[in-house]
């Protein structure tokens, strides 16, 4: 019997949203450009190998970011965008959410300028939404480089401080890697965008959907 209060702590991209936010604010920065093509690709290519677990979440981070020269109404246009693209089976269970929130979490790799935004609606308080956030200077983006989840293990070093039962469900690696480094008691693999299947015996449940 489990004494502690039980979190749900939920990954964004390919989780929550059916796809993954750089991508979707890479589509917007680069439309005119050129080589658009030839970079979303490149840029597909680094989430896969690091949600794979093939390459650090930081260096993946960087090499998306220096590929973009974001600006803020990129960012808005990402933001109506993925609204529309909240993955089915929450969308069916938004009740349970509102009903729950104190005990639901997103921590995530992704953006809270964008996320926010996207789950106020499920009633998740700010106070629970962990993730990288753009700074604006001189009309230039960049990411806050002292953001934990800027950096490999990123989601370990936040979570390890929220106290319970720890719940991680996500589709990639750098969720399976909460687990296994002890700061989550169970990991939940979540595979209704996607099934990363290298993850597959390293779960302790798959889910293919919410319900």
């Amino acid at each position: 019997m489990i004494n502690k209060k039980i979190n749900l702590i939920f990954d964004f991209d390919s989780t929550f949203i059916q796809l993954e936010t750089i991508e979707i604010l890479a589509e917007f920065a680069l439309s005119n450009n050129k080589n658009k093509t030839i970079t979303l690709n490149k840029i597909k290519d680094i989430t896969n190998l690091a949600m794979s677990g093939h390459l650090s979440f930081n260096k993946a981070l960087s090499n998306r970011i220096s590929m973009l020269n974001l600006k803020q109404n990129h960012i808005q246009s990402a933001s109506d965008f993925i609204m529309k693209k909240i993955s089915k089976s929450f969308i069916e269970n938004i009740d349970f959410f509102k009903k729950n929130s104190n005990n639901i979490y997103i921590v995530s790799g992704g953006f809270k300028n964008i996320i926010f935004n996207i789950v106020k609606q499920f009633n998740i308080i700010e106070d629970n939404i962990y993730a990288n956030e753009f700074l604006y200077k001189d009309s230039k983006i960049t990411l806050d480089s002292k953001n934990p989840l800027s950096m490999d293990n990123g989601k370990g070093k936040v979570i390890k401080n929220i106290d319970g039962f720890n719940v991680i469900i996500g589709d990639g690696y750098t969720d399976y890697e909460v687990k296994k480094n002890g700061f989550a008691d169970i990991f939940i693999q979540y595979t209704e965008n996607i099934n990363r299947k290298e993850l597959n015996d390293k779960a302790d449940f798959i889910a293919k959907n919410f319900n």
